[in-house]
């Protein structure tokens, strides 16, 4: 008898599980795939010690938590820098979009097989001895159900913020 109720209440979460995914699919659908969001960040260290920071690809692992480790890749045809990132979830392959040091950075993903893709741009502007840090994520995730995920149990900005409180963290050591 007891074997029965435990097949039945495994059924009955399996049927929850699978109308819960069908849910956050449908409400995935309803969300725009783009979008934008930003975070900023006041430093006593000026734009160029924060721009060789930001710049410094190498060094990503020993300050930004879950990040195992980095990889460098050949250049862009336009001499563009590019680096795959090593987490706990697998790879993603970067590129420097735009650079115009020591006040603007835009980064994309450069892996357009993702089910999610953008830019984050940084601009550091000069605040009395310090500088002033902005990042602004530009975007996308393109299968639904990673987008009800993304809005209603991650947050777009939590990547963002979380890059963030790891930049304030190593510019204070």
């Amino acid at each position: 008898m007891d074997r029965w109720l435990w097949t039945g209440a495994g059924a009955g979460v399996a049927v929850a599980a699978a109308a819960a995914l069908v849910a956050a699919d449908r409400a995935g659908r309803r969300l725009p795939v783009e979008h934008i969001t930003e975070g900023g960040l006041e430093l006593s260290q000026p734009p160029g010690a924060v721009w060789e920071v930001l710049t410094d690809i190498d060094l990503y692992p020993a300050w930004r938590p879950g990040l195992t480790h980095v990889e460098r890749l050949p250049a862009t045809a336009g001499g563009r820098a590019r680096w795959r990132e090593y987490d706990r979830h697998g790879h993603t392959t970067y590129e420097v979009v735009a650079s115009e040091p020591p006040h603007r950075l835009v980064t994309g993903i450069a892996d357009p097989d993702l089910p999610y893709g953008g830019t984050w741009t940084f601009r550091l502007t000069p605040a009395g001895p310090g500088c002033s840090l902005t990042v602004t994520e530009r975007g996308e995730v393109r299968r639904p159900l990673y987008r009800a995920v993304s809005h209603y149990l991650v947050g777009e900005d939590a990547a963002v913020h979380r890059y963030l409180r790891a930049l304030a963290h190593r510019m204070a050591a």
